[in-house]
């Protein structure tokens, strides 16, 4: 099956009421990383009073019906009792639904977080035969940025035994043979990783966090494989080195209204600022909260966040499981051991650089 985007090309379909029992849910076909109980809560609140739904999306291949999007929105129907929903119904097998669904609620429905992207992705990368669709056809089906889906490839092709595709099916639908792409600084980078190797005298290895353990002024932590935490100024040429090419959201928090922001670095894609009169009064859940949506709304999976200061210690936490890459610049000593603290309780990697 050649790279095509099901959802902007038209195709034989029928608007029809279903049955919601033949509806099949199980196919693989679900493109989000979880349902969400309040928004089917929503919907059933909303149908019960008279709202009008979109139709969902249905691929029928002679027997079955494979759900490709509306999967809120079918448990929402079905609660309320109803036995049939409106459906937009193509011809089509199971994996015609899964092309479908990859890239549902891309422009549309209830905003996909990085999670659903990320699963999006790998679900077409994990495929046999969809695996071997370019960067750009993968993220075109997907609905994301093409640099989101060659670093899940790579982080695939590394914890798996099988060699990369030396074929790759472009956007034409040729097949490209890349074998030999990159082959060169290929060779230059395992050169100087050996090069490294000869100089070090020692294996390096990261130790968890145990709470005793303080952070002074200029220390720099990487907390995971993703993450850093400066304990300075972001100012201080230390953590500007640190900072990536591109920023996918910028975010500093503020303790006076003097220090508001004057300007941003030019490769800052979103910004976000917070200050608060309330101070040390405000309600950390309801500020992760804010955050939580600010990046949900503004990123990607793998965006970098630079953010300056750090008002809550589980902050790294959060950027964790939203698949963000974090930049911290935090002066205060106490507040960068109490995040080093909150992270130790993930058991994943902490090292002092």
């Amino acid at each position: 099956m050649p790279p095509k985007n099901l959802q902007s090309e038209s195709s034989e379909s029928s608007i029809q009421l279903v049955e919601i029992a033949k509806i099949r849910r199980d196919g693989g076909t679900q493109p989000r990383a979880q349902l969400y109980s309040e928004v089917v809560a929503e919907y059933v609140e909303d149908m019960e009073k008279g709202a009008e739904f979109p139709p969902v999306t249905v691929f029928f291949d002679g027997k079955e019906y494979w759900l490709a999007d509306g999967f809120h929105r079918v448990q929402a129907k079905e609660a309320t009792g109803a036995k049939e929903i409106k459906a937009d119904v193509h011809l089509g097998e199971n994996r015609d639904a899964v092309l479908y669904a990859v890239g549902a609620n891309a422009s549309h429905g209830l905003r996909r977080t990085n999670a659903d992207k990320r699963r999006a992705v790998e679900r077409l990368l994990r495929d046999h035969e969809w695996k071997l669709w370019s960067d750009n056809a993968i993220a075109k089906q997907c609905g994301v940025g093409h640099p989101l889906v060659g670093r899940i490839r790579k982080e695939i092709q590394s914890t798996t035994k099988d060699d990369p595709p030396t074929l790759r099916r472009g956007m034409d639908n040729r097949l490209i043979d890349t074998s030999k792409i990159g082959k060169s600084a290929q060779v230059s980078k395992g050169t100087n990783k050996r090069q490294r190797k000869k100089k070090q005298t020692g294996k390096t290895t990261s130790t968890p966090l145990v709470q005793s353990k303080e952070v002074v002024r200029g220390d720099t932590w990487r907390l995971g494989k993703s993450h850093y935490l400066f304990c300075g100024d972001s100012s201080s040429k230390k953590f500007q080195k640190l900072l990536p090419p591109e920023i996918g959201l910028f975010m500093i928090f503020i303790d006076t209204e003097e220090h508001w922001p004057t300007s941003l670095l030019d490769n800052t894609k979103n910004a976000f600022s917070f200050y608060s009169s309330y101070g040390e009064d405000i309600d950390l859940r309801n500020l992760r909260q804010i955050v939580e949506n600010c990046i949900v709304t503004t990123t990607e999976a793998d965006d970098a966040v630079i953010m300056i200061n750090l008002p809550d210690p589980s902050l790294f936490i959060l950027m964790e499981s939203l698949y963000c890459l974090c930049y911290c610049a935090e002066p205060d000593p106490q507040r960068c051991t109490d995040a080093l603290t909150a992270w130790a309780t993930t058991k994943k990697s902490v090292k002092k650089l």
